[in-house]
């Protein structure tokens, strides 16, 4: 089943843009409740057992009882089934990871939100991380920047061991649009997707882009042999060759900077301890707040949505 669409829930909901409007909005267990109620149920209360529409909230508890005597409880079946931290907190772990534009460290929010331990700061992010992936997402389309890049391995400037390194594969859209004011065509880049691969191979490679990416589109990649199928796959493949010094700079730019900023970040915020496999997560969650750059608070209303429709798996 489809989630609602963010932005036409946002209009009903106006979830919070801003760190000041959110500690307004949201002070106490029961304005999350109220609020992930909505969430929920957004054309209204349905019992999952007899489907009845009438239902009432049980005070005290987050609990509803449908007019046949069935209670049902607001975060069953979804990733807070169970959980014995307060909404609250969850809420506040929700706004950091899809609002701020670095995101939040474990020992940052453990810090932050008053928590005793640091691996239930680290494993409420992780969960939140691991959501933030639509099941029902759009292919990329058009035109589409496809390289590969390792994340990880020994930092030269700490000695030892930093963590293995893991073969990422990105690919972003490449959107073309005309100044209003001089008239002249810049591109920018759409949509992103980001994913652990195992190895260089056709099968993860080629296989990405026939995975993620829409069969008619432009893709540009390197020349590496990876990539070669696409033709034959229904792409309009573009290899380029990789050239040295600064004509290395104009090939595949948009791709190649996100993989810059995404180094930076894994460095600045989580100082490059993120273990391989954690990695997906990290990079599920830097997709995720790429792509919502421009819309903070459907950001928020969007991750919280993935969080109570689909149920915690790793």
């Amino acid at each position: 089943m489809p989630l609602p669409d963010p932005l036409k829930l946002a209009r009903t909901l106006h979830p919070p843009e801003s760190l000041r409007e959110f500690t307004r909005r949201f002070s106490t267990e029961a304005d999350c409740e109220k609020f992930l109620f909505q969430v929920r149920y957004p054309e209204g209360f349905v019992c999952p057992r007899c489907e009845d529409k009438r239902g009432w909230p049980l005070n005290g508890t987050r609990l509803t009882e449908c007019a046949n005597g069935h209670k049902v409880s607001l975060t069953a079946g979804t990733a807070l089934h169970g959980t014995h931290q307060d909404l609250l907190t969850w809420f506040y772990a929700v706004f950091f990871i899809s609002t701020f534009t670095p995101g939040i460290s474990a020992l940052q929010f453990q810090r932050q939100l008053g928590l005793t331990r640091y691996e239930t700061a680290f494993q409420m992010l992780h969960k939140v991380r691991s959501m933030l992936v639509a099941p029902d997402r759009e292919l990329l389309h058009r035109e589409v920047e496809v390289d590969e890049t390792f994340v990880g391995g020994r930092d030269p400037d700490r000695g030892g061991r930093g963590g293995d390194k893991a073969l990422v594969v990105g690919g972003v859209e490449v959107i073309h649009f005309t100044e209003l004011r001089t008239g002249k065509v810049r591109q920018r880049s759409g949509r992103l997707r980001l994913r652990v691969v195992a190895d260089a191979s056709a099968n993860s490679l080629a296989g990405f882009v026939e995975q993620e990416v829409e069969s008619g589109a432009i893709v540009h990649t390197d020349g590496w042999d990876g990539y070669r199928r696409l033709n034959r796959s229904g792409y309009h493949h573009n290899r380029i060759v990789q050239g040295k010094g600064r004509e290395a700079i104009h090939i595949l730019p948009h791709i190649h900077r996100i993989f810059a900023n995404l180094k930076t970040w894994l460095l600045g915020t989580h100082h490059g301890r993120t273990e391989q496999k954690y990695l997906q997560a990290y990079l599920n969650e830097y997709v995720f707040r790429f792509n919502r750059r421009y819309w903070r608070g459907p950001a928020f209303l969007r991750a919280l949505m993935l969080m109570v429709q689909r149920k915690h798996e790793i």
